[in-house]
């Protein structure tokens, strides 16, 4: 089992947790803007189903993921919102589809834990058809460090106690100081560094926003990642 697999069930699209801190129409309807004109769309780092269960009522959607464990809770939130969504298990870095497969590629928060991320965005471009939309959502980081401010430190155990004792589910606290370690060697990813691979790649960037962080969370989750940087979002093009 990998971290991923352990990590599973806080990626839950139906996890109580998840709405203390994210708000999950504000994601929708920004990510439904970006890839309005879409008729079938590849979801790269699906994990449990967010967004894809719920982008599958509107297209129809791919999602490819390394944990079985997301898989699986995936494709039961699927059936259970009669999503037209369906999900493989997949490496990033080699995507199983042949070129000019889809109309449009997301990918949200999963660059971050690959050791190449630049050959994912390769991969990524290479099945998307000419005149497709790439989409990608990360966090803008500028260093490696994961600095908390004094608020983050005086809430977030709260926040622990709050999940183990209300909701029932398992610390994960020594899971993600684990996967930290473990991608610490990766290459940064930010704004800078994927909007220059998607250039070298012949992708034309029609724009980059940069206020994601503050539509979408709740006032905890601006306490929880009052430390970290700004998310961005970035919409690029295929050219002809």
């Amino acid at each position: 089992m990998n971290l991923w697999d352990e990590l599973a069930f806080e990626y839950d699209p139906n996890s109580p947790t998840r709405s203390l801190w994210m708000r999950r129409d504000k994601w929708l309807e920004i990510i439904k803007s970006t890839l309005l004109g879409c008729k079938n769309i590849l979801d790269v780092g699906c994990g449990a189903g967010f967004p894809s269960v719920f982008l599958g009522k509107s297209f129809r959607v791919v999602g490819i993921d390394f944990s079985k464990k997301m898989l699986d809770i995936a494709s039961r939130r699927a059936k259970e919102y009669d999503s037209r969504v369906s999900y493989i298990r997949a490496d990033a870095h080699t995507l199983p589809f042949k070129e000019d497969s889809f109309d449009g590629v997301f990918c949200k928060f999963a660059l971050w834990p690959l050791k190449d991320f630049k050959k994912a965005i390769k991969e990524m471009i290479r099945v998307l058809r000419p005149g497709g939309s790439i989409v990608i959502l990360e966090v803008d980081r500028k260093t490696k460090d994961y600095p908390r401010s004094l608020k983050t430190r005086i809430i977030y155990p709260i926040y622990r106690l709050i999940k183990r004792t209300v909701f029932k589910q398992p610390d994960t606290k020594k899971i993600w100081d684990k996967l930290i370690k473990q991608t610490s060697k990766n290459p940064l990813v930010n704004s800078h560094t994927v909007t220059d691979t998607l250039r070298s790649e012949r992708c034309k960037i029609l724009y980059v926003q940069k206020d994601i962080k503050d539509k979408t969370q709740t006032l905890l989750g601006r306490v929880l990642g009052s430390s970290h940087e700004q998310y961005f979002l970035c919409k690029g093009v295929k050219l002809l």
